[in-house]
């Protein structure tokens, strides 16, 4: 069993056998979700936006333990000046892997991979594996839709996501951590649509929702929405938990 946490707005929380993944933690609390001291700890940062990338998240890692592993998106930079001027130990650095777009990351001694896709905004989209299980999470990935911006811009915007998103057609997940923004109005479901209909995912959990989960119910009743519904987790609360069969 696997059982995936939804933290706050793009953060999820991953438990395996061996393995707590973390992912775009950011919260408006001082809540630290429960860690089994036997099991190692990775935290993955999509990009520096604060919704998706907060320094007090690094500081409570820490205190769980000194050797949490981080995968960062390449526009956080950080050096030890700065981290020891917030009291964060630096060598923290040394366990930190900055990505860019289309990377990969191999630890054989682990069994674990790391990849990355370019995002439509920042940062990057992550694409791991870990033993026989596989996640993709988002970050800020997405096709962005804005009836304000120009008929051009928004054309680029789908032929970019697009040009990511095709990059692992076909490839199966078991868990999928996908953008469903209802500030777009009525582009809110473009890029789930798209991700949906190119990438087979077990199970889907929306996100990026500005705490607005009526949005799930609304989107299981589109064309596509209706196809993969069963497979759609409906995220409705802080700190719920799913356990999957995976």
């Amino acid at each position: 069993m696997v059982k995936v946490t939804y933290l706050y707005h793009s953060g999820f929380a991953v438990e395996l056998d061996e393995y707590v993944l973390i992912f775009d933690y950011s919260t408006p609390e001082d809540f630290i979700p429960f860690i089994p001291k036997e099991k190692q700890l990775i935290l993955f940062f999509s990009h520096k936006h604060q919704d998706h990338f907060q320094l007090k998240t690094l500081e409570w890692a820490e205190k769980i333990s000194k050797n949490t592993y981080y995968f960062v998106g390449n526009d956080i930079k950080l050096n030890e000046k700065y981290l020891e001027r917030k009291g964060i130990a630096p060598d923290i650095l040394s366990r930190m892997v900055r990505m860019k777009g289309s990377e990969t990351y191999q630890d054989a001694k682990k069994d674990f991979e790391i990849e990355t896709l370019r995002s439509t905004d920042q940062g990057v989209a992550f694409l791991v594996r870990i033993g026989d299980i596989s996640i993709y999470h988002a970050g800020d990935l997405n096709h962005w839709y804005w009836e304000e911006e120009p008929k051009s811009w928004n054309e680029q915007m789908e032929k970019a996501y697009q040009t990511e998103i095709d990059k692992i057609a076909g490839r199966e997940f078991d868990i999928a951590f996908v953008v469903l923004d209802p500030r777009l109005e009525s582009g809110y479901l473009y890029g789930m649509d798209y991700f949906l209909q190119k990438v087979p995912a077990k199970n889907i959990f929306p996100m990026h929702m500005w705490e607005d989960y009526d949005v799930i119910k609304r989107y299981k009743q589109t064309g596509t929405g209706k196809r993969f519904a069963e497979r759609i987790r409906e995220v409705s609360e802080q700190n719920r938990e799913f356990l999957l069969r995976v």
